[in-house]
């Protein structure tokens, strides 16, 4: 039976090898092709198997004729790779270019083949993933939804790029079937998509809230009550800061009541974190009969409520060099406000 299929592929492809006219570069390969096939039919009838087999797949990959499958397929049944050989030979009834004259020969060695092996049904998905069987090669899922195997103990593995893989083990039996279903799990993804001044951080559809806030900037907003402890009331101070270097920011503002004026200063906080000790140096210009121009230091502590806002309170002394007759040149003026980053 081997060597009435090798001798029924070669009888079937040299004719046509010699008789096909097609365009120049494809009969060369058909030439080529009928070369190896003598040659590998020497090797076949010398026993050298593995060299045959060699030259017939070398065939097959010059023009893939359905034909030289037969060869292929016989000559690996010689090297006693059953599975192999009757995998072969299915590919060859599955074909589209197989004659009918052959395939029940063909069919017939493939029976007792099937008598001494275990097929798979293999169902993976997606149906677009990659198998192997035990060390073999990966190849397309829909190539190998039927596959002959030798009995014992078989490993199917899938795989796919963007899922993990899958891994079942089965135990062939000779002469049946066994059903092997592998199913991927998609890899999640995580992405980021902003709306608004936020993004969604999103993984496998499980969304997370993320603050994509920018960081505060250097320009401030401000307002302080400085209290006169002597005479009962407060003045406001409305104004802006800058952030000249890291916790040194300068202060302009204006003082709104019971006299109005102007303010400028420079404060300092000592330490990052939610507890700022801080100084402060600044000018304050009062109107009242005139210009009445005053200097002040203080010492005091910022609570970060939030990066953008806190509270400020101040112990502090103030110096007037030229202050009205009924009032005296130094005072301690306490402060307390909020500070509001840009």
């Amino acid at each position: 039976m081997k060597r009435t299929l090798i001798a029924l592929a070669l009888a079937s492809i040299v004719p046509s090898v010699v008789s096909a006219q097609p365009s120049p570069s494809l009969s060369g390969d058909k030439v080529d092709a009928k070369a190896l096939l003598a040659s590998g039919l020497k090797l076949f009838a010398a026993k050298d198997y593995l060299g045959a087999l060699a030259v017939f797949k070398d065939a097959y990959a010059r023009f893939p004729s359905s034909k030289i499958l037969i060869n292929i397929g016989t000559t690996l049944k010689a090297l006693g790779r059953n599975a192999e050989a009757a995998n072969t030979y299915q590919r060859y009834l599955d074909a589209s270019d197989s004659e009918a004259g052959k395939k029940a020969d063909v069919a017939k060695v493939l029976a007792e083949l099937d008598a001494k092996l275990g097929i798979l049904d293999i169902t993976v998905t997606p149906d677009d993933a990659e198998v192997q069987i035990g060390h073999g090669d990966w190849e397309p899922a829909k190539d190998v939804a039927h596959i002959r195997v030798d009995p014992g103990s078989a490993v199917v593995r899938a795989r796919r790029d963007g899922y993990t893989g899958a891994e079942s083990t089965v135990e062939a039996v000779a002469g049946a079937h066994q059903t092997v279903t592998l199913t991927l799990a998609a890899i999640p993804v995580a992405t980021n998509t902003t709306t608004g001044g936020a993004a969604t951080l999103t993984d496998g559809g499980i969304g997370t809230r993320v603050e994509s806030e920018p960081p505060p900037g250097k320009l401030g907003v401000f307002a302080y009550a400085h209290v006169d402890p002597k005479a009962p009331g407060a003045a406001g101070y409305v104004g802006a800061s800058y952030e000249v270097i890291s916790r040194l920011q300068v202060e302009a503002a204006a003082i709104l009541g019971p006299k109005f004026g102007g303010y400028v200063a420079a404060r300092y906080a000592f330490l990052d974190g939610m507890f700022r000790p801080t100084i402060t140096a600044g000018m304050p210009v009062f109107v009242s009969d005139g210009a009445r121009y005053c200097v002040r230091g203080a010492g005091g502590l910022e609570v970060a409520l939030h990066r953008r806002l806190s509270i400020v309170a101040e112990f502090g002394v103030e110096h007037m060099f030229n202050p009205e007759a009924n009032i005296a040149s130094t005072l301690i003026v306490p402060a307390v406000g909020a500070v509001g980053r840009l």
